[in-house]
């Protein structure tokens, strides 16, 4: 025995030397089966035949790249494609015309794919896990669930369905176009100063003539920024003093003054009057719910792995 090997304890160097003669049987009977199989006509005739199937699967497969199918069924897809974003069927003409288009860019698709452009690109990349997204969006979502669950859902629901505060009023309009925004300001404080001092709840003779209602029935925030636009107007219209002339306050036309006559408090409608809404919000949420467990489900099929390989 060596000096190394009389330096390893007993048992560890017996054990390297077993380990050891278990690989060479390993390794012997490998070679042995490699030369028989070599030899063996058998063996010799498999793997011939694995390759000529692999050449040409290969084959097919380089061929197939280069034939473009357009049979009935992709005909129907485009035509049908056009007369929703046209509102008309094409033409036989315009068909092959769309046609043509599909295989350049199918022809375009296949070069493009296999120079790996697709590889690193943020683009294709968001666009592909949105296209997934969206085929995963309509999972079994009831279309008529039970009554008594929409019902309960409106009632744990209810703010979200409150009309929204609504106020009443008089304007005078000052136009700006008239003489100017510093003029049609200085005549809107005058005409103030007047109204103050009078009993009038409306006036529009005083100032100039509004492209729209002098008077306001009811008006919602959101009606406001679309008939006065996104101004200090419709901002502070919700906010005035009821019974007393304010302003001046300008919006996209001008100027204005305005007398609130009344605020109009949110009111919750009946269920059978939302029915529609709240099914459709219903829905929406279950979707949503669903989704997410989708996601959960899948995203525990992952793991995500940082530098350091945790």
């Amino acid at each position: 025995m060596s000096e190394t090997a009389q330096s390893i304890p007993a048992p560890v160097y017996a054990g390297a030397q077993i380990g050891a003669g278990i690989l060479t049987t390993i390794w012997s009977g490998t070679a042995r089966a490699l030369r028989f199989a070599v030899r063996e006509p058998f063996f010799q005739f498999l793997a011939l035949g694995f390759l000529i199937w692999t050449g040409a699967e290969y084959i097919e497969a380089h061929k197939e790249r280069y034939v473009i199918h357009v049979g009935s069924a992709e005909k129907q897809r485009l035509a049908i494609t056009y007369q929703q974003q046209f509102n008309q069927a094409p033409t036989a003409e315009q068909l092959r015309a769309l046609i043509d288009r599909y295989t350049k860019e199918e022809i375009f698709l296949r070069e493009g794919l296999a120079l790996h452009l697709d590889k690193g690109d943020e683009i294709v990349r968001r666009r592909i896990a949105q296209k997934y997204e969206f085929i995963q969006q309509d999972l079994g979502v009831a279309d008529d669930p039970e009554p008594a669950a929409l019902e309960r859902w409106f009632e744990s629901h209810k703010q979200q369905y409150l009309t929204p505060r609504r106020v009443a009023f008089a304007h005078v309009y000052f136009s700006s176009d008239r003489d100017g925004p510093a003029e049609a300001y200085a005549r809107a404080q005058k005409v103030l100063k007047t109204l103050q001092s009078a009993e009038q709840t409306r006036a529009p003779a005083l100032g100039d003539q509004f492209p729209g209602p002098s008077d306001v029935g009811a008006l919602a925030p959101e009606e406001a920024g679309r008939l006065f636009g996104e101004s200090d107007f419709s901002t502070k219209l919700f906010k005035l003093p009821v019974g007393r002339w304010s302003g001046p306050f300008r919006s996209g036309y001008g100027w204005h003054l305005v007398y609130v006559t009344h605020y109009q408090a949110p009111v919750l409608p009946s269920f059978e009057e939302v029915k529609a809404k709240v099914l459709a919000d219903y829905q929406d949420e279950q979707r949503r719910l669903l989704n997410a467990q989708s996601y959960e489900k899948l995203r525990a099929k992952y793991k995500v792995v940082g530098d350091s390989g945790q």
